[in-house]
């Protein structure tokens, strides 16, 4: 092999041979290949071979036994390799053979060793904000992540076929929106991210080669946020302070803000809870019906029961006000008679929360029965035929746990104490003081429609809308929620 340094050349009438040569022929023992050893998988990388110095050209040709990479242009001096979908077995695993060749000159073989790398970005257990794989794990390149401006995150770096940290420069586009700490030579680590101070920004991480082409191994969407704080004071409502009506009279809600605070962090969202009682008593009210239920008319957006429970809660400034109370009855009122057999009524609201396909209650009493809905346009229900005749102003109900009114009105009804205390969370999301986020289908989702959740995350990917029955529209979470 040869020096470091340059050869000498042939010396002028007749003299020595060039260093890594014979004098008899000038037959080089060696030669150059560039540097570059490192490639991703499903890449290519270009290796070339050039003559020492002060030695004639010869012709070269490449070959391999490795299963992990292919070879074009095998017969040049540059060739390209193609690497397949799976990483290597480890640092420099693959080889590949060069020979040299000239008239006069014994063939020169050298072994270049290749490593095959993956590189792939994942939510790390010790992230402090929220990461989305886009629905879509098998594909990294698309996935997101979020930290709140002017602090940090981490993120999971997985390195796989022998490269470590040290072998890329990790970098985000924009270094003033997410500043990297650079790792160490290891192949398994968690990344820092240093969030700049900005409102709303989002850039690409992206893990490049330190080759002169700086190939990008990986990427990862960055957005900072400034967190949206929300302050949210709850109150539990009855016929007196003892609560003798409630499933729930000393549940202490504003205890929740740590386990609804470790769920909102995903979507750089804080709530502040506190209970409207200095004592976490129920508040004395006087509904309408003189019970314990509320009745919610749909149309006014509240009505006299709202009316009553926002009189009574007062003195807390641009807190969110949120209502605990034992049950309810949400309404629409019918805005024509209608008779038996008729298979259509009006309402005086647009039906909006109405689904096809679904039954409610109609009417009161002996004539109450269950309407199945097969169509909707604006205030006008279709449905099966009507069994009774029902006059002007009866009530369609509609069952709702909770309304983003003022003050938000949460049911305790059948649910389990932990499933309201979801639901305050869900409905102050609804808000423009709290998120302005909308009703979606999806379990997993703090915003899904129906008290039925199996988490409750806050997503990049847009998640579908539950209303108005049958829309397309879906929402970027992330992206909604307000950042002023």
């Amino acid at each position: 092999m040869s020096k470091d340094k340059p050869p000498t050349p042939p010396s002028s009438g007749g003299g020595g041979s060039p260093a890594g040569g014979t004098a008899e022929t000038c037959c080089p023992s060696d030669f150059k290949i560039s540097p570059c050893r490192i490639m991703k998988v499903n890449g290519r990388l270009q290796i070339s071979a050039s003559e020492l110095e002060g030695f004639p050209g010869g012709t070269y040709e490449w070959t391999t036994s490795s299963s992990k990479v292919t070879l074009e242009n095998p017969k040049s001096g540059t060739v390209t390799v193609k690497a397949g979908a799976d990483p290597g077995s480890g640092r420099d695993s693959e080889t590949i053979n060069v020979t040299r060749k000239a008239p006069g000159c014994a063939p020169v073989t050298k072994a270049v060793k290749v490593t095959v790398a993956k590189v792939t970005f994942s939510a790390s257990p010790n992230q402090r904000y929220g990461y989305d794989d886009f629905d879509t794990p098998a594909n990294p390149d698309d996935d997101h992540i979020c930290v709140k401006k002017s602090d940090h995150t981490f993120v999971k770096v997985k390195i796989e076929g022998g490269a470590v940290g040290t072998d890329f420069d990790w970098a985000c586009d924009d270094a003033g929106t997410c500043d990297v700490v650079q790792p160490g030579g290891t192949a398994d680590f968690d990344l820092r991210l240093n969030a700049g101070a900005h409102n709303k920004r989002e850039t690409t991480l992206k893990a490049k080669s330190k080759c002169p082409g700086a190939e990008v191994f990986a990427q990862l969407k960055v957005h900072v946020y400034k967190e949206r704080v929300v302050n949210v004071s709850i109150a539990k409502f009855d016929k007196t302070d003892a609560g003798t009506n409630m499933r729930f009279p000393t549940a202490d809600y504003a205890s929740h803000q740590n386990a609804a605070n470790d769920k909102l962090k995903q979507g750089v969202v804080k709530y502040n809870l506190s209970n409207y009682d200095a004592n976490n008593k129920p508040t004395p009210v006087n509904l309408a019906s003189g019970t314990s239920t509320l009745t919610y008319d749909i149309k006014a957006g509240g009505g006299a029961d709202l009316t009553a429970i926002s009189s009574a809660m007062t003195g807390t400034g641009n807190k969110v006000r949120v209502a605990i109370i034992r049950d309810m009855k949400s309404v629409y009122y019918l805005a024509a008679a209608a008779s038996a057999g008729d298979t259509s009524v009006t309402v005086t609201a647009g039906s909006t929360f109405l689904q096809t396909g679904r039954s409610y209650a109609l009417g009161t009493g002996a004539t109450r029965e269950n309407i199945s809905v097969t169509a909707l346009n604006g205030g006008t229900i279709t449905c099966a035929a009507l069994t009774h005749d029902h006059a002007a102003g009866e009530t369609i109900e509609f069952p709702a746990a909770g309304w983003s009114s003022d003050p938000i009105l949460i049911i305790e009804g059948n649910a389990s104490l932990d499933v309201a205390k979801w639901t305050i969370l869900h409905e102050v999301g609804h808000r423009a003081e709290g998120l302005g986020l909308r009703d979606i289908i999806d379990r997993t989702n703090f915003m899904h429609f129906s008290q039925d959740w199996t988490d409750y995350r806050l997503r990049y990917c847009p998640r579908l809308k539950n209303y108005p029955a049958g829309t397309t529209d879906k929402e970027n979470q992330w992206e909604l929620i307000p950042r002023t």
